[in-house]
């Protein structure tokens, strides 16, 4: 049986982002997702905008990469 963690279960599911996330490389803001607040990261090219839904990508520590749901 493998072990899998909390945030890695994370990672494929849908987030709403709260804070929005700049268009910088690294850009960070706030994401709800599984009804928690979490810092989130993207190096989309393009702010992802509070109310947009994006999709957990993967993780670095506590900190989820995101892309936009909808490209």
């Amino acid at each position: 049986m493998s072990y899998q963690s909390a945030l890695d279960r994370l990672i494929g599911q849908t987030g709403v982002v709260v804070e929005t996330i700049p268009a910088d490389q690294r850009g960070r803001g706030v994401i709800k997702v599984a009804g928690q607040l979490w810092s989130a990261e993207t190096n989309w090219l393009e702010p992802i905008p509070a109310g947009s839904d994006v999709l957990v990508m993967g993780r670095d520590s506590l900190i989820l990469a995101v892309l936009p749901e909808r490209i």
